[in-house]
């Protein structure tokens, strides 16, 4: 390149012979035009010159001389985005190394005795089911961790089955391998808990260890929790709380509602008191003395003292019934009598799951009285507005004659409704107390050795009205005898007492309806129901309760063969579901506490008539069932709604045009 050419301009000013004021004064003053012009001359010579120092810039060589364009070497630049990438994974790979010589260095824990442990187990098991304990352990720190052990203290009732790493101390004792910086094992250990019903079992450990370079032996802990829920299976015990002297007293054991049964054959063993003994009919005897051979049972087989083995129990089994008695043979105070399951290993060792203990009133009667309140001896639960059934059963088990008996019912209760009495025969009511002598009952005018008889009564419970919140919900009954129309001092001339506890006022109503209170129509199609025409009706659930808080609460709906559910469903409370293979329309409330004194829900059926339903009232429902457990009681409600046809019974509005019949 040719070196640039430099235009040079130059200014000529006159000089003046006189510099006076006189003289300034009489110079000519520049006009815009001159100005103008050269402000023009003074901008291009100052751009010039900053162009000549940016090329001398660029041609100049280290040593300050001109380049020479010919001989140099021209680089061309990377694109925008090479570079940028180059930069990015230069800072990825500084990053990384950052973060490596961090977790190396730093994040890893200079505290040696910051070793992690966790026990897992399951929240709840039933008795003998199986399952598996996991031990997990960590080393965040940046020591490695030498001579583990790992010990475990086993809830009481717990049956080791296996474990994932053989123990080296009996079955609870475990010498670890070391444990490196950062590194994690687990241990899994297999077995059974065999415990009664809502136990709940504790399981520990403790993993002792000394960091490398250390003398010091650290420890650390940790625990976990497992509930038994029961055997897999509904245990009972029917009793009379009065025991006789010298006599055969009875008791049932019931079991039922069989599950799972992961226990396999059990146990049935007795703790008595002194001078008492207890029988159990074996399999062979009840066989003997039953008429059904066919129907499943259980096995009973004596193992030994006061012990019988119990095999068969499985799902396929309905209620069993094994009645036992015993006798009690010196006067005893206080007497208790405990009734257990329990398994037993071939080790010898046994494990209770179930337990009952009594505490009868022992009694020294020859004349033995008997209360049952329908067909149970027992205390049990009740409704209100249901009818109770009173057998009082006498029996004369000594040598001597009764004369001039007097038997009294006491039954105490602000429920009960003594307008309702009913008496098989006759008596003498006295406030809260009914009386039988021989003028109503002939036979209580000598009861002979061996000499039996029952007297049969019934009354109602009232129905529970608002403003009964606050009154004793239970109702308490017995008998006592006298003779030689006198009353016998003392307890040994009373019968068992029973308490029925009431159960909370559960109620459902069902309303199946074309028009709703609002007179609006909520149904569709024909009314009366056409054949082959669909005509659609909501079906409306209420239920009430006030008394105890319920739990497992459920009502349902079987749909006729000819009635489709139309799932429009809403409610307030819980879910509604539909089953089309039982054809079940399942409202699921759960739990249902007092404060909850109503729950609503609604849903859609529908009705297509055939020609064979012509003139027919069709049913739309047979009646909805709902059931509850009360938590008080601890009894299952189940109440029952009546059916329900075409003829819309709770629908006023649809009855002034609908007969129910199909046209």
């Amino acid at each position: 390149m040719a070196e640039a050419k430099k235009i040079k301009k130059t200014l000529r000013i006159d000089q003046e012979k006189s510099s006076g004021l006189s003289a300034f004064v009489e110079r000519p003053v520049p006009t815009d035009k001159e100005v103008s012009s050269f402000e023009r001359v003074v901008g291009r010579e100052m751009r010039n010159q900053e162009i000549d120092n940016n090329l001398s810039a660029i041609y100049t060589d280290k040593k300050g001389g001109l380049m020479n364009v010919q001989t140099m070497k021209i680089k061309h630049r990377q694109l925008f985005i090479i570079r940028l990438f180059r930069n990015l994974l230069i800072f990825a790979l500084l990053l990384g190394a950052i973060y490596f010589t961090y977790s190396y260095f730093f994040d890893r824990t200079n505290d040696s005795s910051s070793l992690e442990i966790k026990i897992s187990a399951p929240e709840k098991v039933l008795a003998g089911e199986e399952f598996s304990y996991k031990i997990e352990y960590h080393n965040p720190s940046k020591f490695a961790l030498t001579k583990a052990n790992l010990e475990i203290q086993y809830p009481e009732n717990f049956i080791l089955v296996g474990s994932s790493i053989a123990p080296q101390n009996g079955n609870y004792g475990w010498r670890l391998p070391d444990i490196d910086p950062g590194a994690s094992a687990t241990l899994t250990i297999t077995g059974k808990l065999i415990n009664k019903a809502d136990s709940v079992n504790i399981i520990s450990g403790r993993l002792s260890y000394v960091p490398l370079n250390y003398s010091s032996q650290f420890k650390k802990e940790a625990s976990a929790s497992t509930l038994v829920t029961g055997p897999g299976f509904q245990a009972d015990l029917e009793y009379n709380n009065t025991a006789f002297l010298n006599q055969d007293n009875t008791m049932t054991l019931i079991i039922s509602d069989v599950a799972n049964n992961y226990l396999g054959d059990f146990n049935l063993t007795f703790s008595l008191p002194e001078e008492t003994n207890v029988s159990v009919a074996s399999s062979s005897e009840k066989a003997a003395s039953s008429s059904d051979l066919t129907a499943k049972k259980i096995t009973i087989t004596k193992s030994g003292g006061v012990s019988w083995q119990i095999s068969g129990v499985s799902q396929e089994l309905g209620r069993q019934e094994i009645p036992f008695s015993y006798k009690i043979g010196a006067k005893l105070d206080n007497p208790e009598i405990s009734v257990r399951l329990e398994k037993k290993l071939e080790d010898g060792q046994s494990y209770i799951f179930w337990e009952k203990t009594i505490k009868p009133t022992l009694v020294k009667s020859d004349l033995n009285l008997t209360l049952f309140i329908n067909g149970s001896k027992n205390d049990n639960a009740i409704n209100f507005g249901q009818a109770l059934n009173y057998t009082l059963s006498y029996d004369n088990k000594g040598d001597n004659t009764f004369k001039d008996v007097i038997i009294m019912a006491a039954l105490s209760g602000e429920f009960l409704d003594f307008n309702s009495l009913n008496m098989e025969k006759p008596g003498e009511v006295r406030g809260n107390t009914i009386i039988w002598t021989k003028n109503e009952i002939p036979e209580l005018a000598e009861i002979k050795p061996g000499q039996e008889g029952e007297i049969n009564f019934s009354l109602n419970l009232l129905a529970f009205k608002d403003g009964d919140l606050g009154k004793n919900l239970s109702v308490t009954s017995y008998a006592q005898y006298g003779v030689n129309n006198r009353a016998v001092k003392g307890e040994d001339n009373k019968s068992n007492t029973v308490i029925s506890k009431i159960n909370s006022d559960l109620s459902l109503s069902e309303q199946i309806r074309y028009f709703n209170d609002d007179n609006q129509p909520v149904g569709s199609g024909p009314l009366p129901p056409k054949v082959g025409e669909k005509t659609g009706f909501k079906v409306y659930w209420v239920v009430k309760n006030n008394l105890h808080e319920l739990t497992e609460t459920r009502a349902v709906f079987t749909l006729p063969s000819n009635v489709e559910f139309d799932e429009k469903t809403s409610t307030n409370v819980g879910t509604i579901n539909y089953d089309p293979n039982t054809r079940q329309i399942v409202w699921e409330i759960g739990r249902l506490p007092v404060s909850v004194y109503r729950a609503d829900a609604e849903f859609g059926i529908s009705v297509t008539p055939t020609e064979n339903d012509r003139n027919k009232i069709l049913v739309l429902s047979p009646g909805s069932t709902i059931s509850a457990t009360d938590t008080e009681t601890k009894n299952v409600i189940t109440k029952k709604t009546g059916p329900k046809t075409t003829k819309l019974e709770d629908d006023d509005i649809a009855g002034m045009s609908n007969s129910g019949r199909v046209q």
